[in-house]
């Protein structure tokens, strides 16, 4: 299968690209800049079933260059992420993560899909988060534009049954894993606080330390998930990895 995938420069959809490519699938590795195209290219030299680009999914004429590849998949994954309180937080900043997370990676997946359902074949694989799920305070922002992602996809799922189709839809929902995500958009968010400087390094000490005991140091069981949602022959509703915290998340709907 021909498989496209956005945001690609490292951590869960590079080892993704990676694994898709040894299992002998044709992969598009995009990234967000022509540095990190260069970089990468360099990285995945000896994969010959992997091409590299530059698809900046905020730029219109980007996402144009998806339609001339005709693929199989598309794996959406690319996305920023805006952290502090609700008080604080800029409200640009809040643009900025929707328009990234939600608007621009729902404009290419629009364009991708409509181009599959009139072939009758396709699959999108669509990155949230299972802080799409629960609310996370000082990343309220973020955790806002994974659960419009998360409802987006469910909606459509639910519309593509009334159609006569064999393209899919398939959501992935990873808990905490160590790629350096979460450590960049929690550092120095409480910098320009004001209503929670006084305590912001206990926030800050708090925080790490949660991550340090939470995050997931591999990330085989999320790529495993990814990789199912890609081939399995009829996707499930939802992929989660690591088990211990989706049964968290699970313990969270019940009782909220």
């Amino acid at each position: 299968m021909k498989v496209l995938i956005t945001g690609a420069a490292s951590g869960i959809a590079y080892l993704t690209a990676l694994t898709l490519a040894e299992r002998k699938h044709e992969v598009y590795l995009t990234c967000h800049t022509e540095k990190e195209v260069l970089n990468v290219k360099e990285k995945v030299k000896d994969y010959k079933n992997i091409k590299v680009l530059k698809v900046d999914i905020t730029n219109k004429e980007d996402r144009k260059k998806v339609l001339d590849l005709n693929v199989d998949v598309l794996y959406n994954h690319a996305g920023i992420g805006v952290s502090g309180s609700i008080l604080d937080v800029k409200i640009d900043d809040v643009r900025k993560n929707f328009e990234v997370n939600v608007f621009s990676s729902f404009s290419l997946l629009q364009m991708v899909l409509r181009q599959m359902v009139d072939n009758n074949h396709g699959r999108i694989v669509v990155m949230s988060s299972l802080s799409g799920e629960i609310p996370i305070p000082f990343l309220g922002v973020y955790s806002a534009t994974k659960a419009s992602i998360t409802m987006m996809v469910k909606a459509l799922k639910m519309e593509l049954r009334t159609l006569d189709t064999n393209v899919q839809v398939a959501l992935i929902e990873p808990g905490l894993y160590h790629t350096g995500f979460n450590h960049y958009i929690i550092d120095g968010k409480y910098n320009d606080s004001k209503y929670f400087k006084e305590i912001k390094d206990i926030l800050y000490e708090f925080e790490h330390s949660f991550l340090f005991l939470a995050e997931k140091k591999e990330l085989d069981s999320i790529v495993v998930q990814i990789i199912r949602a890609i081939e399995d022959d009829k996707v499930k509703k939802v992929y989660r990895a690591p088990i211990t915290q989706s049964l968290l998340v699970k313990l969270y709907n019940i009782f909220k």
